[in-house]
């Protein structure tokens, strides 16, 4: 905003209203006051939220919906193009299906046992965070429908995933072990002799280091 003592300079003509400078000096502080868009105005990811239905509108996402959450929104904004460029594949409902938080295993009408009608996909569903309920369900099925090929029928089964591990954690510690031994007798020696004796000593050094980690 600029400083009040400043005199405002007007575009106007001098024969300019009252009413009609204080339009444009309003007009003039707001926009001064609003922070510049770019360059983040056409990155869904990146944009205000007020842009983001507009973008959806720009890009033709053809499955929107007002209550999927924000994140959901950028995301399927994000990828329309490429939501288009693979629609009615198995890859491009992988995409579409990501992009609501679900992922998908599709498997095709040849590879089931038994082998079904052409052109028939079942597709298993797993909501990664969104509770499994009916309208989680109705969600999950309008976008298969809206990338789907128009010829194919499907079975969606909304499965509930599950993960399970088992994690083992440690520090390094040196071990270390000395052996010191002797063998052998050295016997007092009289005065006036010099014999000769044998003796033999050995030292046995055994160090290693300990690290554990594995995780399954």
């Amino acid at each position: 905003m600029s400083d009040p003592s400043e005199a405002f300079i007007s575009v106007q003509p001098n024969n300019a209203s009252l009413i009609e400078e204080a339009l444009e000096y309003g007009w003039t502080e707001l926009i001064q006051s609003t922070s510049c868009p770019y360059p983040n105005l056409k990155q869904p990811l990146l944009t205000d939220q007020a842009f983001v239905a507009l973008l959806a509108g720009e890009r033709g996402v053809r499955d929107w919906q007002p209550k999927d959450t924000l994140d959901s929104q950028r995301k399927t904004v994000d990828r329309a193009f490429e939501i288009h460029r693979k629609a009615g594949t198995r890859f491009g409902l992988s995409v579409a299906l990501d992009a609501i938080d679900c992922d998908v295993e599709v498997t095709p009408w040849h590879q089931m046992q038994p082998r079904q009608a052409p052109y028939h996909i079942e597709c298993i569903a797993r909501q990664r965070q969104t509770p499994i309920d009916k309208s989680a369900a109705h969600r999950v099925l309008s976008r298969i429908e809206n990338t789907k090929s128009e010829r194919d029928t499907i079975d969606l089964i909304m499965a509930i995933g599950t993960d399970s591990g088992l994690a083992f954690s440690g520090a390094g510690y040196q071990v270390l072990c000395v052996d010191e031994s002797m063998t052998g007798t050295i016997r007092d020696v009289s005065p006036g002799f010099a014999p000769l004796y044998w003796g033999a000593g050995t030292r046995l050094i055994f160090s290693t280091d300990v690290e554990f980690g594995a995780i399954a």
